[in-house]
């Protein structure tokens, strides 16, 4: 099983010095690695040898100088024994002549310089799994290192970060005895360094879903803005919008750090101000998601989630262009705050945390295809684009009235069990009362319905009026236990 602390550090001056120092260092050698790696790639991709080996300068030279690996151009390509290495194996062979070329590299631990490597390498894993193509790291980019399983020492509240010293940390939470220190990240931020240890234990197996037949609830999601979660059972969890929130005060110490001169001490203060305060929004986003997440894992055994293409709801607009080649509207300026208001929900991260619960809980966590799920009716099944009017939901089949979130989460639901070919009556719901439909749709019911805010053509569902009784008196008398006779109460 494997788990993992965060902790905040009480580092020193002379070891700050120290890490930050080693950051600058360390994101020099990525970009240096990253830039050797993509020359070898291109080199490969665009049959050029023989022409020039340098991509930059194009000095033409033999094609017996060019490299003979695709992957790199520094270090050995081989081993001793004859086998050929990998791009991650040929860079970490040429550290030793990195620290003999550039002394002060010296002073980084050995397996700091081999991890960074290996995040290199994990970034050309994920560009050829189709994830994006490694970027260079700028300072705002690169803020962490980390040190390889069995480097660490960690006794009580203090742990040894070789080459940097003995440190204390906050222990907000026991670390659980029993378990061999893996991989340990020493991460900046706005408030401090913090520290991510991750503990293994063989001991202890890690949590396996639970069989279809063991599951007895389910839950479906609809993510949105207003409401960030809405759950089938009618639950509907606020979206707190944090940095809505201090939006006012982030434009006020935005204001005063431009205004101060540049490249001054001043003007670095606010800055650091204006991070924290960025770094306060997150930590009030994380700590409110994670909490969601372990609700959704008590509530049920099997969650429902939409499978967004969050990417392609903030893209740009498109330009548009009249026949003079002038730029016309396009609504980018409107959608620009639909946009901030989608970051601010991070649907993304939310996601992840709800799935990394599940799995350490043993519960069943599915993404479905969300196409249809605002529009379809879950009683009838009928599906228009006019059942849908903002935060309304009304059926123009059936008369089925209900909450337009709530109404796409059961939808979310039912299309997650029948992918697991569970019965629907464990989908946790609320009670659907279908409103009658009325038999006459004439002016005055497409009158009442414009009331209600839906197109012309919707039915309303006739709302029950109470009739007074026949006994019941025009004007009843409020009953009374005292009666009032010159100024003193008499009982009736």
């Amino acid at each position: 099983m494997i788990l993992a602390y965060n902790c905040k550090l009480r580092v020193n001056s002379s070891q700050e010095i120290i890490m930050t120092n080693w950051l600058l260092m360390l994101r020099s050698h990525y970009n240096f690695c990253l830039r050797d790696r993509i020359e070898a790639y291109e080199q490969v991709k665009s049959p050029k040898l023989g022409n020039y080996s340098d991509l930059k300068t194009k000095s033409t030279c033999c094609p017996l100088t060019c490299s003979i690996s695709n992957k790199s151009q520094l270090g050995e390509a081989f081993k001793k024994s004859g086998k050929k290495r990998n791009a991650y194996e040929m860079q970490s062979s040429e550290l030793p002549f990195l620290k003999q070329a550039r002394p002060w590299y010296k002073s980084i631990h050995s397996t700091v310089l081999q991890q960074n490597l290996r995040r290199l390498k994990t970034a050309f894993e994920n560009f050829f799994d189709g994830r994006g193509y490694p970027k260079f790291k700028t300072r705002q980019r690169f803020k962490s290192f980390s040190y390889a399983p069995n480097q660490v020492k960690l006794e009580g509240n203090k742990i040894y970060l070789p080459s940097i010293g003995w440190m204390r940390f906050f222990k907000s939470r026991n670390i659980p005895d029993g378990f061999q220190l893996k991989t340990v990240t020493v991460r900046q931020k706005a408030d401090g360094w913090y520290i991510s240890i991750r503990i293994e234990s063989k001991d202890i197996p890690q949590s396996k879903p639970k069989d279809l037949e063991q599951i007895k609830t389910g839950v479906g999601i609809d993510l949105g803005i207003k409401k960030l979660v809405a759950l089938s059972n009618g639950e509907l969890i606020e979206n707190p919008q944090f940095e809505k929130r201090l939006s006012k005060r982030k434009t006020i110490r935005q204001r005063r750090a431009s205004r101060k001169k540049r490249g001054s001490s001043n003007q670095k203060k606010a800055y650091a101000k204006l991070a924290r305060l960025d770094q306060k929004i997150v930590n009030q986003r994380e700590d409110y998601q994670w909490k969601i997440a372990h609700h959704l894992v008590r509530l049920a055994d099997v969650i429902v989630l939409e499978d967004l293409n969050i990417q392609g709801m903030i893209k740009k607009c498109r330009a548009k262009q009249d026949e003079n080649g002038k730029f016309l509207k396009n609504g980018q300026s409107a959608k620009r705050a639909l946009n901030r208001l989608i970051r601010d929900c991070s649907w993304g991260n939310l996601t992840e945390k709800i799935e990394s619960v599940a799995a350490k809980f043993g519960s069943i966590c599915l993404k479905v295809n969300p196409k249809f799920t605002s529009q379809k009716c879950s009683h009838c099944g009928h599906i228009q684009k006019e059942n849908r009017n903002k935060e309304r939901f009304l059926c123009l089949n059936c008369g089925f009235l209900a909450d337009a979130d709530v109404q796409a989460s059961v939808n979310v639901g039912i299309k997650g069990l029948k992918t697991l070919g569970i019965s629907q009556s464990k989908l946790l719901r609320v009670p659907q009362k279908v409103t009658p439909k009325p038999e006459l749709t004439g002016s005055k019911n497409s009158d009442s319905a414009r009331s209600w805010g839906f197109p012309p053509g919707a039915t309303e569902s006739r709302r029950e009026i109470s009739v007074s009784l026949e006994a019941e008196p025009g004007n009843p008398q409020q009953l009374k236990l005292f009666e009032w006779v010159n100024g003193e109460a008499i009982s009736c």
